[in-house]
């Protein structure tokens, strides 16, 4: 998900948050016994990962700021 409003140096700082956040919560369902709950955050760790990992799409310009 790509948020246009936002500088790209913003959305990677806002990803590695959330990755970091993930991280810890993971940490957390291993200390508390939570299999079931550090699975899920496994997996959203890997698809927060692989959506860091791909390349940025070329921002296209919104319709209602072309000119004709």
């Amino acid at each position: 998900m790509v948020d246009d409003d936002l500088p790209e140096a913003a959305r990677h700082l806002t990803a590695s948050s959330v990755l970091q956040c993930l991280t810890m919560l993971a940490d957390e369902a291993v200390n508390l016994n939570l299999p079931r709950t550090l699975l899920a955050l496994r997996k959203a760790i890997r698809a927060c990962q692989a959506e860091q990992a791909r390349p940025m799409p070329v921002p296209r310009p919104r319709r209602n700021l072309v000119l004709h």
